[in-house]
């Protein structure tokens, strides 16, 4: 490929990154499971019960500060978050508090990164996971994930992503954009079977040169991972589903 396709590719990248945040799907289609009921979530978190500071406002460092995350969901949770170590072979520890400040779990990850864990609610079921991520040299980064359900307090190990992006669908699959070189991004889509992580299918959308060397369009195609079952669709359906997903048309040309 080019200078220009490459160009062109770095673009999906950024666009990919900057989708972080949650963005809803579409509606589910015929064959698709319903999708499951939001829990109650609560709009403003519980005080926090860490004399810690917020994650989210320590500056860089080769080795983070300690610090704590606050869960806004109704479970109300504090996690402090402590690192040892440095560089790739640094680990972390996050102590689990309940609202009154007694801890309730402990969890330890060791050679992860300095990198800082984060809470998102990854399968709209209205509990916060907690996600770890690991520092690799390639593009994409791994992300240890942590669920809890209903009102259940222990976290259990649910599964490792590996990727750019985590994203959540309307129907509650967890979504996973990974670039997998120039012409190719792999957009994962997993469920969760009661506290692991399964995989559904892939949809791989892979870049057309137009014979200048710019990107001249874009084909989708889906495979099943061990899921295509569990959805109810046949394979013709879910590439017609999964390819108009939101965050398989962000990478899209």
């Amino acid at each position: 490929m080019g200078r220009k396709l490459a160009t062109g590719v770095l673009a999906a990248v950024a666009l990919a990154a900057a989708a972080c945040a949650q963005h809803p799907g579409t509606a589910p289609l015929a064959g698709n499971p319903a999708p499951r009921p939001v829990g109650p979530a609560s709009t403003t978190p519980a005080p926090p019960v860490s004399d810690l500071p917020p994650c989210g406002d320590i500056a860089s460092a080769a080795t983070p500060p300690d610090c704590y995350l606050q869960s806004r969901d109704s479970a109300g949770l504090t996690f402090e978050v402590r690192h040892t170590g440095s560089g790739q072979r640094a680990s972390v520890g996050v102590t689990v508090l309940a609202p009154t400040g007694t801890t309730v779990q402990t969890l330890t990850e060791r050679d992860v990164g300095t990198t800082a864990p984060r809470l998102r609610d990854l399968d709209n079921d209205g509990r916060d996971e907690l996600i770890i991520p690991i520092m690799t040299a390639d593009a994409n980064t791994r992300y240890i994930v942590y669920r809890a359900t209903a009102d259940a307090v222990p976290f259990h190990r649910a599964g490792e992503l590996a990727g750019i992006v985590l994203d959540t669908t309307a129907t509650g699959y967890v979504v996973v954009t990974a670039h997998d070189g120039y012409e190719l991004w792999k957009i994962e889509f997993w469920t969760f079977d009661a506290d692991t992580l399964q995989p559904l299918v892939t949809a791989e959308v892979h870049f057309l040169d137009d014979g200048t060397g710019h990107i001249g369009g874009s084909r989708c195609t889906v495979t099943d991972t061990g899921g295509l079952a569990r959805t109810g669709l046949t394979l013709d359906d879910a590439t017609t589903q999964f390819c108009a997903e939101p965050t398989v048309l962000r990478v899209r040309r």
